[in-house]
């Protein structure tokens, strides 16, 4: 599956992170991660940035070459917090599950000529 390719990907970046309560692995649901959030938007942002770009560096989503990462952060936010608005099951689910979904959702590969690969 895809997102275990992210999740090892981002394995390497979380290791070399330290210990926080924001981080997706430290938080498993995505309500803890959202709330959590609140607190500390620096570190839920560095979060979010750390999962979209591993995911578009390995060619697993397509961002469109006109959107900066920080827009992108914004919107897979937005998308995890409208969605784990209306959809228990996705709030109370895993975070990385989540995410996963947000991005996959927001960039699919369809249409490859308009995407970019990460620039941090």
């Amino acid at each position: 599956m895809r997102a275990a390719a992210v999740f090892a990907g981002l394995g390497m970046l979380t290791a070399f992170a330290g210990a926080s309560d924001v981080h997706a692995e430290d938080t498993r649901t995505l309500a803890k991660f959202l709330s959590s959030c609140n607190g500390d938007w620096k570190t839920c942002r560095d979060n979010l940035h750390d999962y979209t770009y591993a995911a578009s560096s390995q060619g697993m989503i397509c961002m469109p070459k006109d959107l900066s990462m920080k827009e992108a952060v914004s919107q897979e936010f937005d998308w995890l917090r409208n969605v784990g608005a209306q959809k228990e099951e996705i709030n109370s689910g895993n975070v990385e599950d989540a995410e996963w979904a947000a991005v996959s959702t927001l960039w699919p590969c369809a249409n490859a000529t308009n995407a970019q690969t990460a620039e941090r």
